[in-house]
């Protein structure tokens, strides 16, 4: 914890020293990861007490079981030994009269010398079955704690994993070179443009605009560009288009690549044998635009037909079916 609140403070220092080359919304951004995975160790942290301390209880539970079985054990050798002592006592006198009493009572006798072995057999008997249910009672003790500590240097590894794959983004973060962050900041002001100028479109929920920490996507309803099962756009869809082109035509760096998705409903014409033709080509008619009547570098521009294959919703409902059926145009940063 301390080692990530210092490297915010030095993060904050370079920010201050080096006049602010990464955007106040870049260091916040990057703040904010650091906050996640202070709060993510916390947590970590947490479970692992958590789990030592049911651990102890469990161990804590499993000694004072073997304490009261020993200690029964140790009655029972005690009531043993006692009764071992009394039945030698009386078989010594027994012996001393034997002979005397073997002609007039030896029946008696021998009645007596089977209840002597009667009764050491079976303190034999119970000892032996406690000792037996103090080895079963100290292996299970012994599974239990080995599976403990399985899960223990399993939870611990995996979180120095986590805390390792953390590490090493935010290293990949600070190893972005200045061209990098100027480029990602270009491309957050132009989302930003576009979610301005594209306000009225992104209200009625027919095109939506994702943000990520490497590139822009811009999602259109199939429905409001093309006819069903054509790939001919539609006149109303071209000023939305046109204004996506121009914010995208402000930073002419930018890699546009057009995606066109359909949902798993097949399709075979005569023109469209497949969904990934028909995918592709309303990818293609997106692209022609922007191309020859927008003005937009064709070098920076590329088309791809995925079919039904990247949906965002499962294909089960109507609703999740108009949703995959779109076109995604995906803004990159210039490599």
């Amino acid at each position: 914890m301390k080692v990530i609140r210092l490297l915010a403070i030095c993060l904050t220092v370079v920010f201050l020293v080096s006049g602010c080359v990464v955007t106040k919304k870049s260091y916040t951004s990057l703040l904010s990861e650091l906050t996640a995975l202070d709060l993510e160790k916390e947590k970590i942290e947490e479970d692992l007490s958590d789990t030592r301390a049911k651990n102890d209880k469990t161990i804590a539970e499993q000694k004072n079981r073997i304490s009261s079985l020993e200690q029964e054990i140790t009655d029972i050798k005690t009531k043993y030994d006692d009764d071992m002592a009394i039945a030698a006592s009386r078989q010594e006198e027994i012996s001393k009269s034997l002979k005397g009493l073997q002609a007039e009572s030896s029946e008696q006798t021998q009645n007596l010398l089977k209840q002597v072995a009667k009764i050491q057999k079976k303190y034999e008997t119970d000892i032996s079955a406690k000792n037996k249910a103090i080895n079963t009672l100290k292996a299970e003790h012994r599974q239990k704690t080995e599976k403990l500590n399985n899960r223990f240097d399993q939870a611990a590894q995996s979180n120095r994993l986590t805390v390792k794959r953390l590490l090493k983004e935010i290293d990949t973060l600070e190893a972005l070179t200045a061209e990098q962050k100027n480029a990602l900041n270009e491309l957050s002001d132009q989302a930003d443009q576009l979610e301005h100028q594209l306000k009225e479109e992104i209200e009625t929920g027919e095109i939506r605009l994702k943000r990520y920490k490497t590139k822009t996507i811009i999602n259109i309803d199939n429905s409001i560009l093309f006819g069903s099962g054509k790939a001919i756009l539609k006149e109303g869809i071209r000023k939305p288009l046109a204004k996506i082109a121009k914010a995208m035509g402000n930073f002419p760096e930018n890699n546009i690549q057009i995606e066109g998705h359909t949902d798993n409903v097949p399709i075979k014409t005569s023109k469209f044998p497949s969904n990934w033709e028909l995918s592709s080509a309303r990818a293609l008619s997106v692209l022609c635009f922007f191309a020859n009547e927008a003005n937009l570098d064709p070098r920076k521009l590329s088309a791809v037909g995925y079919g039904e294959f990247h949906p965002l919703a499962p294909n089960d409902t109507p609703e999740n079916r108009r949703l995959n059926r779109r076109v995604d145009i995906v803004i990159l940063p210039a490599q």
